[in-house]
């Protein structure tokens, strides 16, 4: 009779597990040029850009451009072109299927939309593929937890005014 409570209390604890795979994917990640926020809405997977290292045009990039803030003006989508690149959202569908997270990632870079997956590797690193058709023939990025503090996510931090987040 023991050992039926203890299985009960344990399954328990593994569902409300905040480091579940599920859960895993939310928060804060950074690439070695920007931030991105990882969190749930109604079912479904956001990522928001937060801040990148080069958010405003210089004069070898565009002269009509300089001091203003980066467009995302490779996105297909005319209407698209004219909004910042900081705060654009990056998911579209993405759900929990299947024991992963999965959906389409724009990418803003290319301006191209692929499917994709995600899920926090090993090594504590949020690792998001991408691909067209099947994950077979994909890239696989890894991104930093913010929390790690390296000294370009501090910068990265300081842009965005966060000065709480690394002590």
């Amino acid at each position: 009779m023991r050992w039926y409570s203890f299985i009960y209390l344990l399954i328990l604890v593994v569902q409300s597990s905040d480091a579940s795979p599920e859960n895993g994917v939310f928060g804060s990640w950074a690439s070695s040029g920007s931030i991105f926020l990882v969190y749930e809405e109604d079912g479904f997977l956001h990522g928001r850009i937060e801040v990148i290292k080069d958010a405003i045009y210089l004069m070898d990039e565009d002269p009509k451009r300089v001091g203003q803030l980066r467009l995302d003006d490779k996105n297909p989508d005319a209407v698209m072109k004219v909004r910042p690149l900081v705060g654009i959202e990056m998911f579209s569908d993405y759900r929990y299927r299947d024991g992963q997270w999965r959906g389409y990632i724009y990418d803003p870079e290319s301006g191209n939309t692929y499917e994709s997956k995600m899920k926090v590797g090993k090594d504590g690193r949020l690792e998001i593929r991408g691909y067209i058709g099947v994950p077979m023939f994909g890239r696989t990025s890894k991104f930093e937890p913010v929390k790690v503090c390296s000294e370009e996510i501090r910068h990265l931090l300081t842009m965005m005014n966060d000065t709480q987040t690394c002590t």
